[in-house]
């Protein structure tokens, strides 16, 4: 039987790089079998993942040398949307893969970009949710499933177009054991259907546990040494001197969630200590209150007998250290050595002690090369070993030391790596906290475990946002909502009277009221937020230029807002989407794109808040050039993650695209469009003209 892939003497060179990131692999895969490609960090295991699935080299500007064949073709000679039929590709973070609203329209997105018939759309969607049980998820946002759910719901979207190959690349990094586990009952399933699987896996065990061979890509390697139990003889004292940090009764809140509910805990000095728990159970929140990190709006927490919420960021830094999931959240200089510096610059120390403990930090964590390197362009172990040497070269002897996730990403080396720096800090007598997912690491070295239950989460489709009868704002084409508004909000720019825009903002609040599904969201604009905002912009324009230019200022903007919520809060996105591009003629690669970028806007604010929070941990206001550097650095690399994970589901491989649900003009949205642009105009105009 011929080999589905076929790979022999493959090198990889990005443009730009002086060396290959691949060099010489050269294995097979054959029909039905799943292999593992092990290899360290930097072997380029990512790269052939990329190339197998074509994006190397038709979306991803690098020179392939040798032979990479799919199915028989060389991956050179084809198209993405070729190989998206044969090759189904699965990345490590499901958030950047998500494009739609519902699981079921994102099982679709790849097979309408395909221009299969609807009937057939529908048919194969269905036949790969149910393949990972996620059928009677269907109608849920995605944003909604649990870590596990959303990468299932990422091969569900790989095995609908019936490709016979699907390459997943480290889709349990971020997982916690449960959603490790529904992963890989996935994989089995997909075996069981006599496809094949590439699959990247740092976590060997789990790897093992499926594959049915093994390649190694890059330098081989020995298997690191068991992790030995730590010694428990010389801490058993340190720790016997009371709690290092206590927290008493945390309630903490996320947006609806409640996260952390009357949690109490106590971290002995010089103890080892494990916080666990499932995905969005609360970990790094509770992890980040002990810190100092946010603050807990009910309960209270204790740092060597100070709050560190409301203790200065340099008193707490000398006593405990905080290094988030992502080193990069926290750099603040451009350069390793200011890094390091920064701290003891910060605490006035004379120079020449500065430069000696720098350099004697680098040593310890192996930096002294790179020195005068960005810290962006270090390698993800370098970044890990950095964040830690930040974190620790303030600190008392004898200090708290806590991580999140500080093995997240990492190949069993670079693991065994940081587990000895941590050995070596715990024996020194720091007290050593980490929030991790590896429970091999808490087996062999934790001395005690905490254990965050799940929260509580908000229901996934709450019945106040779920209507069984659809409105009538609800039932009109998008873009004649658009239409009808957009008159209105021109004449707002134009008028300079109060008339005209109150009336205009009562008018669409009766027709939101009479023709919109009262929704929380809803309830909240036209209860709170827009009452809100109106007040505001009338006191902050009253002191600006009186009270009757302040007032008629003030309700042209609110009015304005107003007349945006009737398309916004009535239409679903993908409609919006469709509509424009079927009256517009919008070429779809730019509405989707659209699409895909607004479902990035909460994750882009999230992301803030963690560098604004690491930021200040490090004694810094967060509002410069380290702030935004970090903040489009993320973005970035999330959006290049988000177009690749598009690319390789046929994304504009086809001028047009099948749609299930296609945009249809009617009569009532002429009528619509119609007497809303004449009432708009009416409404400002009259009051002008009779003022």
């Amino acid at each position: 039987m011929d080999p589905l892939v076929a790979v022999s003497d493959l090198s990889v060179t990005y443009a730009g790089a002086d060396r290959p990131a691949v060099a010489g692999a050269t294995f097979d895969v054959r029909p039905g079998e799943i292999v593992w490609l092990r290899g360290p960090s930097g072997a380029g295991k990512s790269t052939i993942a990329l190339a197998l699935a074509g994006l190397i080299p038709h979306a991803v500007d690098a020179e392939l040398e040798g032979s990479m064949r799919v199915a028989g073709v060389d991956t050179r000679e084809t198209t993405t949307a070729w190989l998206s039929t044969r090759v189904g590709m699965v990345f490590q973070d499901p958030d950047a893969q998500v494009v739609t609203a519902t699981a079921f329209d994102e099982v679709c997105f790849a097979l309408e970009n395909l221009l299969l018939p609807a009937d057939e759309v529908a048919r194969l969607a269905e036949a790969a949710l149910r393949t990972v049980e996620l059928w009677d998820r269907r109608d849920d946002d995605p944003a909604v499933l649990s870590g596990g759910g959303r990468q299932r719901l990422a091969i569900a979207c790989a095995i609908a177009t019936e490709a016979p190959l699907i390459v997943l690349d480290e889709p349990t990094a971020n997982l916690d054991p449960a959603g490790v586990a529904d992963v890989y009952a996935a994989v089995r399933a997909i075996a069981d259907a006599d496809r094949s699987v590439v699959l990247i896996e740092h976590d060997e065990e789990a790897a093992r546990s499926v594959a049915t061979r093994t390649v190694e890509i890059g330098s081989p390697r020995q298997a690191p040494a068991p992790r030995p139990p730590r010694r428990t003889g010389a801490r058993a004292a340190v720790a016997s001197s009371g709690p290092a940090v206590s927290a008493t009764h945390l309630t903490i809140s996320r947006g609806e969630r409640l996260v952390l509910d009357d949690v109490s805990v106590e971290i002995p000095h010089g103890s080892f200590t494990a916080i666990v728990g499932p995905n969005g159970a609360g970990k790094t929140t509770l992890a980040q209150a002990l810190a100092g990190v946010i603050r807990a709006p009910k309960g209270s927490v204790s740092v060597a007998g100070m709050d560190p919420a409301r203790t200065p960021a340099r008193e707490v830094a000398r006593f405990v250290g905080f290094v988030f999931q992502n080193p990069e959240h926290q750099f603040v200089t451009a350069t390793v050595r200011d890094e390091l510096a920064h701290e003891l610059r910060r605490l006035r120390v004379p120079r020449a002690e500065v430069d000696e403990r720098v350099d004697a930090m680098l040593e310890r964590f192996g930096l002294e090369g790179h020195a005068d390197q960005h810290p962006f362009r270090l390698s993800g172990g370098q970044k890990r070993r950095l964040s830690v040497g930040t974190a620790l070269i303030g600190m008392t002897p004898r200090g708290v030391l806590i991580l999140d996730e500080p093995l997240y990403g990492q190949d069993p080396e670079r693991s065994a790596e940081i587990i000895a720096l941590l050995d070596e800090l715990h024996d020194d007598g720091t007290t050593i906290v980490v929030v991790t997912h590896d429970m091999r690491l808490v087996a062999s070295h934790a001395d005690q475990v905490i254990e965050v239950g799940a929260g509580s989460a908000p229901p996934a489709a709450p019945p106040a946002d779920a209507p069984a009868r659809r409105r009538l704002l609800e039932l009109l084409d998008p873009l004649a909502k658009t239409a009808a508004v957009l008159p209105g909000m021109v004449g707002l720019v134009l008028s300079r009277d109060s008339a005209g825009p109150a009336i205009l903002l009562a008018l669409t609040y009766a027709a939101l009221l009479i023709g919109a599904p009262l929704t929380r969201r809803l309830a909240l604009w036209l209860g709170a937020a827009l009452p809100a905002m109106g007040l505001v912009l009338w006191g902050g324009f009253t002191l600006w230029s009186g009270p009757e230019a302040g007032i008629a200022t003030a309700l042209r903007l609110t009015a304005m807002i107003a007349l945006a919520l009737v398309p916004g809060l009535t239409s679903d996105g993908a409609d919006m989407v469709r509509s424009f591009v079927a009256h517009l003629r919008i070429p779809y690669r730019i509405g989707y794109a659209g699409l895909a970028a607004l479902r990035f806007v909460p994750r882009f604010r999230y992301e803030s808040d963690i560098i604004r929070a690491a930021h200040r941990v490090r004694g810094e206001r967060s509002r410069g050039a380290a702030h935004l550097i970090a903040l489009l650095a993320g973005g970035i690399r999330h959006a290049e993650r988000v177009a690749l994970a598009m690319d390789a589901r046929a994304f504009g491989a086809h001028p047009t695209r099948t749609e299930r649900s296609p945009a249809r003009w009617r009569r009532r949205d002429t009528a619509f469009a119609a007497v809303g642009a004449l009432v708009c105009v009416a409404a400002i105009a009259v009051p002008a003209i009779l003022g």
